[in-house]
């Protein structure tokens, strides 16, 4: 695989301002042409010559950093994490914290892995952030799983480098704000394979390792990426990879991001899904469990009403985009079937299973959220913002289904015979589940 190297050289440029790196071999281009001289420190001019050649071979394997990521400071960085999440205390008292300390020791076996680490923890502060995170969680998971010793280092592993393929990606496409378009979204899943082959060039690396990071996206159901494979075609330690980084993505919205503490990840993980086997979801939750902190009320007492009040919206929006969606299915099920590019039927079965195990569109619902919104006192917060969290999560995928629709844009307009009519069933389900028009998928 020829990979691009143009925004990973314009990185190693940056870090060079205070962590000096240097060109261990000479740098030859594919024609066998000499680029750049060994022992030549990178900095931006350089960066911008080696930019310009397509090389004979990866740039990791032909420089050194003065100073790589080492288990001190990667157990320093885990701490800075856990401070972030209001979880210093409690995971200080656990064997995770132990455990931890130990592991770190592994990145001194692969020196390539550190040096890349040290350029992402440089570069893209927030994503190793939660790198370094999902690999501690990644493998107590694994050991909750009762899996042998070495699938946890390799689960550890194999996290901690999942997403050093963004560094070979246009920086204002992973550092953007908002919605990315579809075009956006399929450069960004690219990271999974760069990922993989960066495990390729390290020596002695066990070889399930490029595997778990290539599958770390991929579903249980069927509709990850890069390949869309079922669980049957799946290895466990990708699965791992999978579900902590469902966790992470949940933590960050909701702890990082919002206002709630950390029991409220554990309420959103109750939300039934397919895209992870029960066995890994329930052994996550027993794993959050273990972790968990007392609830605080996300809001003021008198927010409440208003949150109410917008679960009631909420709620009746959630029910008529599920409403119309499946009517299309009833209008249209001759022409939505299965095949091996396009899977509607399986995508809108899977979402029926959620919504209706997690039981949050029935009547009894709304007429609780009513008489709840009538009270004057007793107001239970907990359960009113697990409520909210809920219609969340279930909203959350519902977007999923819409992010996948335009992945099949193609196929739906060869079976619909025309653009218009698919254009406008996405068009009429995206204004009711985003009437305000903040997360449109191009």
């Amino acid at each position: 695989m020829e990979e691009s190297h143009e925004h990973f050289v314009n990185h190693l440029a940056e870090v060079s301002k205070n962590n000096k790196v240097v060109l261990e071999q000479d740098i030859y281009n594919q024609r066998g042409v000499l680029v750049v001289k060994k022992g030549t420190e990178v900095d931006r001019e350089l960066a911008q010559k080696i930019a310009k050649h397509k090389l004979q071979k990866p740039l990791d394997t032909s420089i050194s950093l003065q100073v790589s990521l080492s288990p001190k400071r990667s157990l320093e960085l885990f701490s800075q994490r856990l401070d972030t999440l209001n979880l210093a205390n409690a995971v200080r008292k656990s064997d995770v914290f132990k455990e931890a300390a130990k592991t770190f020791t592994l990145l001194t076996k692969y020196p390539l892995v550190a040096q890349k680490l040290m350029v992402l923890a440089e570069r893209l502060p927030d994503v190793f952030s939660r790198s370094i995170g999902g690999a501690v969680l990644a493998k107590a998971l694994a050991k909750e799983l009762k899996l042998p010793i070495d699938t946890q280092n390799n689960v550890f592993l194999a996290c901690m480098i999942s997403e050093v393929g963004l560094l070979h990606i246009d920086p204002k496409v992973v550092n953007k704000k908002g919605q990315r378009n579809a075009d956006e979204i399929k450069l960004l899943q690219g990271h999974v394979v760069i990922a993989k082959h960066f495990t390729g060039l390290i020596p002695n690396f066990p070889s399930i390792i490029g595997r778990a990071v290539l599958e770390h996206h991929e579903r249980a159901d069927g509709f990850g990426y890069p390949y869309g494979r079922k669980i049957s075609k799946l290895c466990i330690e990708g699965q791992i990879l999978s579900m902590v980084d469902k966790l992470s993505l949940i933590t960050q919205r909701l702890v990082q991001n919002g206002p709630y503490s950390w029991s409220s990840v554990e309420s959103v993980f109750q939300i039934p899904s397919t895209a992870h086997t029960p066995e890994m979801q329930n052994a996550m939750i027993r794993l959050i469990k273990y972790l968990s902190l007392d609830y605080k009320p996300a809001f003021p007492e008198t927010a409440y009403k208003n949150i109410l009040a917008r679960c009631i919206e909420k709620r009746k929006r959630l029910a008529y985009w599920f409403k119309e969606y499946s009517k299309i299915y009833e209008d249209h099920h001759l022409l939505l079937e299965d095949s091996e590019v396009i899977q509607p039927i399986a995508l809108f079965e899977q979402l029926e299973y959620t919504v209706k195990t997690s039981g949050i569109l029935v009547d009894q619902q709304e007429h609780w959220l009513k008489a709840m919104y009538k009270q004057t006192v007793n107001i239970c917060e907990s359960e009113i913002e697990e409520f909210y969290l809920d219609l969340e999560e279930i909203e959350e995928q519902c977007f999923f289904v819409m992010q996948k629709l335009v992945t099949y844009k193609e196929e739906l307009v060869r079976l619909f015979g025309e653009e218009e009519l698919p254009s406008q069933y996405y068009a009429g389900l995206m204004f009711i589940l985003d009437p305000d028009e903040k997360r449109r998928i191009i």
